[in-house]
Parts: structure tokens; C-alpha cells; sequence
């Protein structure tokens, strides 16, 4: 079977170990290994310290005509640190982009809308706190709509009643409210 031409060397006998199982199974578990290399004398090299980039050169990406920041020399040296030197730069060259007017250009429609709700808020607090202390008072909110009844009773009534009061009330309004807003 071994000298059959038609077998693999998977379907040859076991009783025939290769050469790399002998080596192996020639060692016991309690022998300890050898070790044939001859010991170094010299010792190993140490590894290179990393170095660390005194300076970093940006160039610009287009020429400005005029710097609105200009870099200012480092104080502690030429040979140390230099991040708030590239800090002012990036700065410079972020403002002499005009990065600035564009970007007001786009948030000034949400600032002036967060802006008129501050305002709104401010306004109503105001309110609240003045019809707080009124309602806070003794008589004084029966007297204020008492007030509002008598002149409902006295002039809203007696305009509202006949067309052309209503019309002549309606149209002295509606000029009142223009020329609030100033239009004619």
C-alpha cells in the first residue's frame, strides 16, 4: 500500500512518522530544551529618543493684502513650544479670509430672531410683575374693571349700535394704527 503510486501522502500508513514529527516526539516534556546559540557579548543598541518639531511652517493658501493679526515672536525662545505663534496665525489668515462678514451673514437672521424673544420674554416678565403688585393691592382690581365696564357702557355701545359709527370707529382706528406705524 505504501509503494502504491495511487495514494496520497494523507492515506499512507502511520506507522511511518515525517521528519518533523520524529524531531518532535524525540524531546520529553521533562528534558529541558538546549540552547545551542552562542550568548551575545555586546549589548543591544539603544532605540533612537523621538524627536519633537521645534517649529511648524504653514504656508498660506492665497496672498492677503494686508494682515489683520501679525505673528509676534515667541517669548520663551526660539527652541520651545511656538503653538500659540501657529494659533495667531491660523487666527490671521481665518480674519483676512473674510470668513467673518459671511459667517455674520448667516447667523444674523437666527441672532436678531433669539434676540426679539429675549425682548418678548423681557417684556412679559415686566407685565406679569406689574399686574402681580396691582392684583396684589386691595380694591384695586375690581376698581380696574369696574372701570372697563362704565366705558364699554358709556362709548363702546352707543358707536357700535349704529353703521355708520361702526364704520366711522373702524376707519379712525385703522388711521391711528397707521400712523403708528408710520405710513400715510
Amino acid at each position: 500500500m505504501a509503494d502504491d503510486p495511487t495514494t496520497s501522502p494523507a492515506e499512507s500508513s502511520p506507522a511511518e512518522p515525517s521528519a518533523a514529527e520524529s524531531s518532535v516526539s524525540e524531546l520529553s516534556p521533562a528534558e529541558p530544551e538546549l540552547n545551542l546559540q552562542e550568548p551575545e557579548t555586546a549589548e543591544p543598541a539603544a532605540p533612537p529618543e523621538p524627536s519633537v518639531a521645534a517649529t511648524l511652517t504653514v504656508e498660506p493658501l492665497e496672498p492677503a493684502s494686508a494682515p489683520l493679526v501679525a505673528p509676534t515672536p515667541t517669548s520663551a525662545g526660539e527652541g520651545e513650544g511656538g503653538e500659540w505663534d501657529l494659533l495667531l496665525q491660523k487666527l490671521g489668515q481665518w480674519l483676512n479670509q473674510n470668513e467673518l462678514q459671511s459667517l455674520w451673514a448667516q447667523a444674523s437672521k437666527p441672532v436678531t430672531a433669539l434676540a426679539a424673544l429675549v425682548g418678548l420674554l423681557l417684556v412679559l416678565r415686566i407685565y406679569s410683575a406689574l399686574l402681580g403688585a396691582l392684583d396684589s393691592m386691595p380694591l384695586v382690581p375690581g376698581l380696574l374693571e369696574l372701570a372697563g365696564v362704565v366705558w364699554v357702557v358709556r362709548y363702546g355701545v352707543p358707536k357700535l349700535l349704529r353703521s355708520s359709527e361702526r364704520e366711522r370707529l373702524l376707519g379712525g382706528l385703522s388711521q391711528r394704527w397707521k400712523a403708528f406705524r408710520g405710513k400715510s
